[in-house]
């Protein structure tokens, strides 16, 4: 073990504690500007709702995670940022999970 002072451990924990707050308030809770919904459109565009009444195209990016048991979709923004959007096979029906995977690896060819 290193050592390190007790004024450098506890300005880490705070750091740590603020980031996964903010984290679970948009990625768990959806508090703020974290995607809600995302639609693809016929024309293979992104249609995503962030919060009330705020819909955005994005820019689906080509570093996309797609496995069976986890996908990770990764957006850009017209405003530059990027956002990331996490579906698991829990929490979509089954069929249209399968469908995305399939139709994101199409995609991705």
């Amino acid at each position: 073990m290193l050592p390190v002072h007790m004024w450098l451990k506890v300005i880490l924990i705070v750091l740590i504690s603020v980031w996964s707050v903010s984290v679970t308030r948009q990625h768990c809770w959806h508090i703020g500007s974290g995607i809600r919904e995302a639609v693809l459109r016929a024309d293979d565009t992104w249609l995503l709702s962030m919060g009330i009444n705020v819909h955005v195209s994005a820019e689906l990016l080509p570093n996309c995670l797609i496995q069976p048991w986890l996908t990770v979709l990764r957006f850009r923004l017209p405003d530059g940022k990027r956002k990331s959007l996490i579906l698991l096979p829990d929490n979509v029906d089954a069929d249209v999970f399968r469908r995305v995977r399939v139709r994101l690896k199409y995609l991705h060819q």
